[in-house]
């Protein structure tokens, strides 16, 4: 993963300039040209008096036989930036998931330390198969430190809010003493970088401090979250605007590691609290199954007499600093009764999303396909159409009361002639199920289908027939014995996500804002994250006002992921971890009531709703006017972490 040794030679010219004696400068690049390059760039440095010896292998990071070729079997500083490669990728490439996990486990036999040995391996085989090339390739990095020395990351910044990542956290925590986290508030630090950017560098622990479970650790070592603004930089230097001598991140550590520090314009300096850190991660992992196998539950807990609760979720540590965790005390929203989950997935939108263009007359509907079948017009039953929400522009139609254009093929009821025979044969089975017995479709919807079925879309691996694509085909049901026959054209039975009472994109370029569904409900794209309840309090109006507090808005902010460009993205996952608190039928009554109010403008509406939550999450020890000041400095943050995530401009 060493590219074209851009941080190979400022290892190199970093420990030149401050006399710092350097053996050894390795590095493995499985792409023969850039390993090439790398290699011709790094002989300069060998020509110098006291140069490091230099060894650039061309090869795979994670073949046991080539990281074998490596000199040393670990090193006092291993420093890289992961690469991100989706796993749809790297599939079919040699650097599928399978030989990359089986790589990894080979080295760590090989080269974990006796005493981590297990450890190292559970972890490995814990790592999710959907996970992108950076996980597998900071463990490796991790695994290449030896006991005492540093790990040094440049990663994106939402390393911390991606689920995937919950196992590098655990690493990080059981592996490794975190020393300081150098955030990039604006992300300029790279001008061809869409995110913003973290700095990690961690101390390596030694194998008998490592084989101790973080459970039963009684201290966490120190750790700085620094923040580095763009007004802290030069376009020399990201804190050249700070430390004008000639070495300006020399002077920038000196500063960090000096007692007295003054403050300075640019840069904030707050501590990372590990044990918040271990006590949020733990609650996540808790139910994974390697996790279990690495770290002990709690012995004390009683076997009798007593039930035992939830803990609660932690909050993030922006929010942490503001009110007590304790207050009133949090919960999840699926604590409370409240579902999150992703819209309608088809599979294949471009066949089963068509447009409506005209109303129905002697029960067809004239709609028009989407441009992959030309952008057709011909007539369907009105019965084989349902409305849905498809994307975000359509949300001011649905907010006025009307039914946005966009509709879905359902086509559950219907079959091609030619399947007509099967599902005559199967009357019985429709019977006993319950289930209508589906018609022969007419003659224009049946022409369209065919066409879908020989038509081909691009897709990740290539061009597919739409029925062989991997989220169309599982629609396909052959008949059995107590089970009707499905066929590709078929989607499966509408779930409540997928009929939700409020929604959010689950893309956002602005602050996140939840509206309400239609009564009845219409179907909502995978373009949205959906909420739902079972308790009749919670109808899409007080989700609506929950969801929407300054707390939530914060929350959301907090537990997100941001993107290139500066969106936000809001997966349910995020949705489902975020802390709420436990609120009495009497709040939920009160939200409902100002949720009908509740717009992105009505600021007194908007107050009312954050003094509910907000009264709540503070407890019996909030005073009078608390809740104001604290929604003061939430909206404050929020706003702030939204400008965070926007390219800095220059």
């Amino acid at each position: 993963m060493a590219g074209h040794g851009d941080l190979l030679d400022a290892t190199w010219e970093t420990a030149e300039s401050r006399a710092i004696p350097l053996r050894r400068l390795d590095g493995i690049e499985v792409d023969a040209l850039t390993a090439s390059v790398c290699r011709e760039r790094l002989s300069m440095i060998s020509k110098r008096s006291a140069a490091p010896s230099c060894r650039i292998l061309t090869g795979s990071a994670f073949e046991l036989h080539d990281v074998g070729q490596l000199p040393l079997g670990s090193y006092d500083l291993v420093i890289t930036n992961p690469p991100y490669v989706r796993y749809q990728v790297r599939q079919g490439r040699g650097g599928d998931e399978l030989s990359v996990r089986a790589g990894l486990q080979a080295i760590a036999t090989q080269r974990a330390p006796s005493l981590e040995l297990t450890l190292w391996r559970r972890i490995i085989a814990g790592y999710s198969g959907l996970a992108d090339l950076s996980i597998p390739s900071w463990l490796l990095a991790g695994l290449l430190v030896r006991p005492g020395g540093r790990l040094a990351l440049v990663v994106p910044a939402t390393w911390r809010s991606r689920n995937y990542g919950d196992v590098i956290r655990y690493m990080l925590l059981r592996c490794f003493a975190a020393e300081y986290i150098v955030e990039d508030v604006r992300a300029g630090w790279f001008s061809e970088a869409l995110v913003r950017t973290h700095l990690i560098v961690a101390k390596r622990l030694s194998p008998e401090e490592t084989a101790i479970p973080v459970t039963e650790r009684r201290f966490f070592p120190q750790c700085r979250w620094i923040q580095v603004a763009p007004e802290a930089g030069t376009p020399d230097s990201v804190v050249g605007g700070l430390f004008w001598g000639e070495k300006p991140e020399a002077d920038f550590l000196n500063w960090l590691q000096g007692e007295a520090r003054g403050k300075l314009q640019g840069i904030t300096l707050d501590d990372f609290c590990l044990q918040d850190e271990w006590s949020l991660l733990r609650s996540r992992l808790s139910e994974k199954r390697w996790f279990r196998t690495i770290e002990p539950s709690n012995p004390t807990l009683p076997i009798f007499g007593h039930t035992v609760r939830k803990p609660s979720p932690s909050l993030p540590d922006a929010v942490r600093r503001l009110v007590a965790e304790d207050g009133g005390g949090l919960c999840t929203l699926e604590d409370l009764g409240i579902h999150v989950g992703q819209g309608l997935r088809t599979g294949c939108n471009p066949f089963f999303y068509v447009t409506e263009r005209s109303h129905s007359h002697d029960g067809l509907v004239l709609v028009q396909t989407s441009e992959s079948f030309g952008g057709r017009l011909f007539e369907v039953p009105k019965e084989a159409l349902r409305p849905v929400l498809h994307r975000q522009s359509d949300i001011p139609t649905l907010l006025d009361g009307n039914l946005p254009p966009i509709r879905v093929l359902d086509l559950r009821g219907w079959a091609l002639p030619e399947d007509a025979e099967v599902v005559s044969s199967n009357s019985s089975a429709y019977l006993a199920a319950g289930e209508e017995v589906p018609q022969t479709m007419p003659s224009e919807l049946a022409d369209l289908v065919r066409l879908a079925a020989q038509s081909s879309l691009r897709g990740q691996s290539g061009w597919i027939r739409i029925p062989d694509m991997s989220a169309v085909r599982t629609n396909i049901r052959p008949p059995r014995k107590g089970s009707t026959p499905r066929f590709w054209y078929m989607l499966s039975s509408f779930a409540p996500r997928h009929l939700p009472s409020a929604f959010v994109p689950r893309v956002n370029h602005k602050r996140p804002w939840v509206e309400v569904n239609l009564d009845p409900p219409v179907l909502v794209d995978a373009n949205f994250s959906s909420f739902w309840s079972t308790r009749s309090l919670w109808t899409g109006i007080a989700l609506k006002a929950l969801l929407n507090s300054v707390w939530c808005q914060t929350l959301m902010e907090a537990l997100g992921t941001p993107l290139g460009g500066g969106a936000l993205k809001l997966e349910a996952t995020h949705l489902r971890r975020m802390p709420v608190p436990w609120l009495s039928d009497e709040s939920i009554e009160v939200l409902e009531m100002a949720g009908k109010q509740l717009t992105r403008d009505s600021i007194e509406t908007q107050r009312e709703v954050d003094e509910v939550v907000l009264r709540v999450v503070l407890g019996a020890s909030g005073q009078d006017g608390d809740s104001r000041e604290v929604a003061l400095k939430l909206r404050k943050m929020s706003r702030d972490l939204e400008l965070k995530r926007q390219r800095a401009t220059k």
